[in-house]
């Protein structure tokens, strides 16, 4: 999907029903080499 300024506003004015989904989701793992707790407020 695309994303354009015009896309954006007209999903606003629609609730924001009817986007797919941009991310997966895929399974968890039953164990990680690294966990991050806490990424701060930008994400770093």
């Amino acid at each position: 999907m695309r994303y354009s300024l015009f896309s954006i506003a007209r999903h606003a004015l629609n609730s924001h029903k009817g986007w797919t989904e941009a991310w997966k989701k895929p399974p968890l793992q039953k164990q990680y080499d690294v966990v991050i707790i806490g990424g701060g407020g930008h994400g770093l």
